[in-house]
């Protein structure tokens, strides 16, 4: 719903940025064959153009951590989603609008079909010429032309028909009828209603320019169109002869020739375009730094719209790993997932197995992407909440309002002992504490070693992600000083 309403709005908008640009840098000028090209392309861009995207790659940091989150208690049922979505809302308007004016231009279709067959037809050349006895001004559509031949005399008419056969010729009802289509799919835009009038006007400064009663006597041809025909047809997917744009026909007929350079003004629009691309279609795909990742690397990606099937296929696989996979979700009316719950522990007995808890919890009606790493090799397990916002990974944290002293349990070893605590105290901050002896651990706060004091003091709102290295591996990357643990604190921007 949400992406067909903003598919929606997209198109409108790069319709738009195509009427702007012919409105102020093309309308002026005669070169209509280019201009009805431009006008043309301008349709079919706005259809396509909004489902071509730019791909931003993010690479997520990834390292053998040993990371968990605070959990909140779930209901055991879904929430009742009440009301209407707005999406839903406008969908439902935005349908009735388009249904109206589509029911108008069949009528309108099969109003002219007809007309056309009940007139006196004959062929002449490649177009057929409907003659009725009908009050109608003369117009064409597609390949016929419809006129009552004794409301004209025959100078008139003469011209009238040349006026239409370059219609006929050159096929401008298939712009036309597009049109129509088009505005019936995006009657809520102001810009299609313009942009239907400049096609429109186009048409009929191209008729009027290239027919040949205007060659032979350009004065003749411009006394034929001040003169105004009765029963005017009141259909929009025509060319009719007379119309309201008779003074500006007027005024194109005797306006100097364009240089054809000046036809390079439209190329403004590729900047245009560009900018419209970089605002709006910009796609951020996610991958993580191979250099980190060992081949027994396991990625999971889960967001909104992860179905049940998919989370059980999770779980399956990963109990072939040793690891077990415990959730509990929340969906909204449209089966997207508003929150979700996750614990996974296991993984190798000999090296210590991992526990790791995380909850997402989204202001918005759904969660944010999150991205889970198990390395099955060096034991470790890595769960983020993936900030598209930012472009950050960070733990996100909750709070439980049923305890204000929660733990985080980091790692546990095979005997089901904390290796390393974390407890978040939610008036004075955060206390680390160790499992050996009681012995702090290191401090690492964007890369700089802080105090413990100084950690106790910090903001826990100000921490964007929070990794624990223990054991062997904490040595290793900070020799002895690293053997109570690290805890690194990376702080949001």
């Amino acid at each position: 719903m949400e992406a067909f309403c903003y598919y929606l709005l997209k198109s409108g908008l790069v319709l738009g940025l195509f009427f702007i640009c012919y409105q102020f840098l093309l309308s002026r000028e005669t070169f209509y064959t280019f201009n009805r090209s431009f006008l043309l392309l301008g349709l079919f861009t706005s259809v396509l153009f909004p489902l071509i995207y730019i791909t931003n790659t993010i690479t997520l940091p990834v390292q053998t951590i040993n990371e968990a989150t605070n959990n909140i208690i779930l209901p055991n049922e879904q929430n009742n989603f009440i009301g209407n979505s707005p999406f839903n809302i406008a969908l439902a308007i935005y349908g009735i609008g388009a249904s109206l004016f589509l029911t108008k231009f069949l009528l309108q279709i099969y109003k002219l079909r007809k007309l056309i067959q009940n007139g006196n037809k004959k062929h002449i050349d490649s177009v057929s010429h409907i003659v009725t006895t009908d009050n109608v001004t003369p117009f064409s559509f597609f390949k016929a032309i419809v006129y009552n031949p004794s409301l004209h005399d025959k100078k008139e008419l003469k011209s009238i028909i040349s006026h239409e056969e370059v219609h006929a010729q050159q096929k401008h009802s298939y712009d036309v009828v597009f049109m129509e289509i088009f505005l019936a799919l995006q009657w809520f835009n102001p810009f299609a209603w313009y942009y239907r009038i400049a096609i429109k006007q186009n048409l009929e400064f191209l008729a009027d320019t290239d027919n040949t009663e205007i060659k032979l006597n350009k004065k003749d041809y411009q006394y034929i169109l001040l003169k105004q025909a009765v029963g005017q047809q009141n259909l929009s997917i025509i060319n009719p002869f007379f119309n309201s744009l008779i003074k500006k026909r007027i005024v194109m007929i005797n306006q100097q020739k364009s240089k054809k350079v000046n036809a390079i003004k439209s190329l403004f629009i590729l900047p245009m375009l560009a900018l419209f691309l970089i605002s709006f279609n910009t796609k951020e795909v996610y991958t993580t730094n191979e250099k980190n990742i060992s081949d027994n690397t396991i990625e999971i990606l889960i967001d909104k719209n992860t179905t049940d099937d998919q989370l059980v296929k999770i779980k399956n696989d990963l109990i072939k790993e040793s690891f077990d996979f415990s959730y509990t979700t929340v969906r909204n009316k449209n089966s997207e997932i508003q929150n979700i719950s996750i614990e996974i522990n296991g993984g190798n007995k000999n090296k210590g197995e991992v526990s790791s808890r995380f909850n997402s919890a989204s202001d918005n009606d759904t969660i944010d992407k999150i991205h889970i790493i198990i390395d099955t090799d060096k034991n470790s397990l890595f769960i983020s909440h993936v900030d598209v916002a930012h472009n950050v990974t960070s733990a996100k944290k909750t709070s439980n309002s049923n305890n204000n002293n929660q733990q985080i349990s980091i790692s546990t070893s095979s005997s089901g002992e904390y290796d390393l605590k974390v407890s978040e105290e939610t008036d004075k901050g955060f206390k680390f504490i160790s499992g050996n002896d009681n012995k702090e651990p290191l401090f690492f706060v964007d890369g700089k070693k802080w105090e413990s004091k100084e950690v106790s003091n910090l903001d826990p709102n100000k921490i964007a992600s929070m990794n624990v290295i223990k054991g062997l591996s904490a040595q290793e990357q900070y020799g002895e000083d690293g053997k109570n643990g690290v805890v690194e604190i990376t702080l949001k921007k």
